[in-house]
């Protein structure tokens, strides 16, 4: 009888434990990852060779050795971004000298932004901006491909709520305009007057707070 109770133990342990790993392995093409429903409408199948960011399947992307673990975790959705450092740290690395890698770090700020609430708001906005000042052509180039315009009020909205709070006088925004302005001017080489003025457009939505403006 005791042999009896302790098998039933036994197997209800395992049974239990089972449930609790989250398994992440490749199987041929497809990922098994956490269910979950935060990314809904993010449009993933989490097969890795039909998902794509910016034109490569996400293959790509995941069997690059630099790639940030909390990158992967992101697509998995086994990491929801959230009020916390991390959070904080995997945003900013949209930012990286990596051409490889950032585009998908930029599609895991841009869903971000989709998901933001009002905590997670205060995480985009930085990082949002960082990238349009050291990436200007890269970033108009990405806003562009979303011919509804929605991407790009998504970015600004970003930015303007929460973009500024580096700057120890962030409320001084007629000198954290220019300096935008004057920043992203620096990192646009051989920059034409349309890309010039198109700066001058996005720096005034950035603190318009209402729709994109008219120039």
């Amino acid at each position: 009888m005791r042999r009896i109770i302790f098998l039933l133990f036994l197997l209800t342990l395992f049974s239990c434990k089972k449930q609790e790993i989250s398994a992440i392995k490749e199987n041929k093409d497809t990922v098994e990852y956490e269910s979950t429903n935060w990314q809904e409408g993010f449009g993933l199948t989490h097969s890795i060779d039909l998902d794509s960011v910016w034109g490569k399947p996400v293959r790509y992307y995941i069997t690059n050795k630099n790639l940030d673990s909390k990158a992967l975790k992101f697509y998995l959705g086994n990491y929801r971004p959230k009020d916390e450092p991390e959070t904080a740290r995997l945003l900013n690395l949209v930012t990286t000298d990596n051409d490889s890698l950032r585009p998908f770090y930029r599609w895991i700020l841009h869903k971000t932004i989709l998901i933001q609430d009002g905590a997670l708001g205060e995480y985009t906005g930085i990082p949002a901006r960082k990238y349009a000042e050291k990436y200007p052509k890269e970033f108009f180039e990405y806003i562009d491909f979303d011919k509804s315009g929605k991407t790009y009020l998504d970015w600004y909205n970003s930015i303007a709520y929460s973009g500024f709070y580096d700057f120890e006088n962030y409320k001084e925004t007629n000198g954290i305009k220019e300096n935008l302005v004057k920043t992203m001017n620096s990192n646009c080489g051989n920059c034409d007057e349309t890309i010039k003025k198109r700066i001058l457009k996005f720096a005034d939505d950035c603190f318009s707070h209402e729709k994109p403006t008219n120039k």
